[in-house]
């Protein structure tokens, strides 16, 4: 690459502004010139070094990134990561491309409270130069059939799942008006957190109330302005609350009491691991190590473990760990590497080929490949990029989060629970977390949540969301009728219901049969269980990935008073 001609000054200006030292190893120094290298060629000193001071304006402030950065050493010796990618084994190639000239994105993590001060001392610091990115809001499948129906004169309230059927108006125009909107901008919001900095004043004509520029990402990306996202990390919030003096490298690679945590999937309350998804995930794959809690952050994702491959591929993982497995996009990048005998760099270009459904480039790697014996396999895997878009290090970042929520909630419960309870907004119904906490010895008036004087628990359920008595609520269950059958009777917890293959719906619910005590439902259909507090059935116990759960049929949804008094 041709580099400037003040180079020497640029890089010495990147040295000085060293937050770690780099060891004494042949690894980390010449992944060091590498990097320099790419940076100087592609004039991108100005921006590394903007972001630097970013941080050094907010360094009362705990901060991690997230995406790929934790891919670049530099970003590590810079202290904008913490990550470090010859520890992690990360490739620089997804974060760093001397083949492509658009700047890197670098994502920084701040507790939920402390973003919008950050973005204040931004707009301070660059005032009239810096703004936030625009979002735009486009109608998807269920916002256009809403806005058809209204155009043609339904009105009130429409049911979460309509039809057209049920509405009295002219289905086939209501269908063109749909698939007409489909696509188009319904509305101009705020970026949650895309901040661009102008390398001069900002047009005018492109500035809104609130210091919003009416540019959205993509178009920002053809701007030659530092761009960075400013994110609320509630998870972040948790953990400084609990422990302010550990950084997330700062927790054991290895420790029992978090390890039998994860196994058992006891992480309700552990932010961004918490879902049911997650709960399964976790029974199913045993993890053992910090390394394998990154690893699960991955497989949760639809990657080379969708479909038909997902079972076997657990039932792999448990023997050992599947080296020749496309789970992270860095995974492709070396495979595809190794395959064609090509570098990281040219490599992630395919790669991004296979994401974006580039013919061309694909058939130009598929040329290269030659008569390879599983060309075909490999193909079909490597177009499965195009479902998700998980790098290492944002793996690695979020891994470490979950297994350091997972540490404090494994060895101290109360200020865990008190910490969850102050900033997190879980999926789950708020009786679930007041439970927990309740169980790690709280009494929730000692968090400040009231409960009634009167010791009536249906009374303080219906009222608040929770109860405060130490006991689960009577009257469920879940028992074995005979072999594998099971009736059950629970509270709701959590739910989802998803559109499957065919237009079928399938419907996955959490209901609370005790303190401690959760079921997992599989219901072939939709169920309205929203404005419900009880799901009632019977169904057989299946087991898949490792994790068990109950298939249904169909169940009953019912009110709180109306089951107590059946």
């Amino acid at each position: 690459m041709k580099l400037p001609e003040n180079a020497q000054a640029q890089c010495e200006q990147l040295l000085k502004e060293f937050r770690r030292k780099i060891p004494d190893d042949a690894a980390y120094s010449d992944r060091l010139v590498e990097e320099i290298e790419i940076i100087l060629g592609l004039r991108f000193t100005e921006y590394f070094l903007q972001v630097r001071e970013i941080l050094d304006m907010t360094t009362d402030l705990p901060h991690m990134t997230r995406g790929s950065a934790g891919s670049s050493l530099v970003c590590w010796a810079l202290g904008i990561t913490d990550v470090d990618p010859i520890k992690w084994d990360i490739p620089l190639s997804r974060f760093l491309n001397p083949h492509r000239d658009d700047l890197p994105d670098i994502d920084i993590d701040y507790p939920h409270w402390a973003q919008t001060t950050v973005m204040e001392r931004i707009f301070k610091r660059w005032p009239g130069k810096s703004a936030r990115i625009s979002n735009y809001v486009t109608f998807k499948e269920k916002s256009a059939k809403r806005e058809a129906a209204r155009r043609l004169g339904a009105k009130g309230k429409l049911p979460r799942n309509f039809k057209y059927d049920d509405l009295d108006i002219d289905i086939g125009e209501a269908i063109r008006i749909e698939k007409k909107l489909l696509g188009k901008k319904r509305a101009i919001s705020k970026h949650c957190g895309g901040i661009l900095v102008f390398k001069h004043n900002l047009p005018k004509s492109l500035i809104n109330a609130d210091n919003q520029i009416l540019l959205d990402k993509h178009e920002v990306e053809d701007l030659e302005h530092l761009k960075v996202d400013i994110l609320a990390n509630r998870g972040l919030s948790q953990l400084y609350e609990i422990e302010p003096n550990m950084s997330l490298e700062d927790y054991p690679d290895y420790d029992e009491a978090t390890i039998n945590l994860l196994c058992n999937g006891d992480v309700l309350g552990v932010t961004q691991g918490e879902s049911p998804a997650m709960r399964r995930l976790f029974r199913a794959i045993q993890p053992k190590s910090r390394s394998d809690c990154v690893f699960a952050t991955a497989l949760i994702r639809p990657v080379a473990t969708t479909g038909r491959q997902k079972a076997s591929f657990f039932h792999d993982w448990t023997e050992q760990r599947l080296e020749e497995s496309i789970v992270y996009e860095d995974d492709a990048i070396k495979k595809i590497s190794k395959l064609i005998g090509c570098d990281i760099y040219e490599a992630d270009m395919y790669r991004r080929a296979f994401a974006k459904k580039n013919e061309e480039k694909v058939y130009e790697f598929m040329h290269r490949m030659g008569t390879h014996p599983n060309k075909t396999e490999i193909i079909d895997e490597l177009y499965q990029l195009g479902n998700f878009g998980l790098c290492r290090a944002h793996a690695v970042n979020l891994g470490r989060l979950i297994w350091a929520l997972a540490y404090q909630k494994a060895h101290n419960p109360k200020p865990f629970w008190a910490a969850y309870l102050k900033h997190c907004e879980g999926s789950y119904r708020r009786w679930v977390y007041k439970n927990e906490a309740k169980r790690a010895g709280w009494d929730l008036r000692d968090l400040g949540y009231n409960y009634s004087l009167l010791n009536d628990s249906i009374y303080e359920y219906r009222k608040y969301g929770w109860w405060g008595d130490q006991e689960f609520l009577s009257g469920f269950y879940c028992s074995n009728q005979y072999l594998d059958r099971f009736e059950f009777a629970g509270l709701v917890a959590n739910g989802r219901v998803f559109k499957g293959e065919g237009g079928k719906y399938i419907t996955f619910l959490t209901l609370g049969v005790g303190n401690g005590k959760y079921i997992d439902l599989l219901v072939k259909g939709p169920v309205a269980y929203h404005d419900y507090d009880v799901v009632c059935g019977v169904g057989k116990v299946k087991t898949s990935n490792g994790s068990q759960y109950i298939e249904c049929q169909n169940v009953r949804t019912l009110k709180l008073e109306k089951f107590i008094s059946a």
